[in-house]
């Protein structure tokens, strides 16, 4: 990756950028439309509905994996192919951690 320098104007970009806060999330949001934007928007959708399927069967027996499940998106960070490959980890650990919460396999799990 090859740094790159900047002069005195990118403060006066950054502030206009600041002051464009209030259009986040909305139509105006340039930024929204870019693929990776679209991804954290789905995983979000996609978290809160594994959540909710999980709810309706937690026992003290699953307890632990469920909250292992629920614990994984402390693992995505970072940007560009950094948080693609933390997102491709993510999806193979939580079908891993679904599978063994649903066939009982809690010992495999650990």
């Amino acid at each position: 990756m090859i740094k790159a320098e900047f002069g005195s104007w990118v403060w006066s970009a950054f502030k206009l950028l600041a002051k464009a806060k209030g259009l986040r999330g909305g139509v105006f949001d340039i930024f929204g439309y870019t693929e990776e934007r679209k991804m954290e928007r789905a995983l979000i959708v996609e978290y809160r509905q594994t959540i909710e399927a999980l709810l309706l069967k937690l026992n003290a027996n699953n307890h632990a994996l469920t909250l292992d499940v629920a614990n994984l998106p402390e693992k995505i960070r970072g940007y560009g192919h950094v948080k693609e490959k933390a997102v491709a980890e993510f999806r193979v650990e939580k079908a891993r951690l679904l599978a063994a919460l649903s066939g009982g396999d809690h010992k495999n799990a650990a």
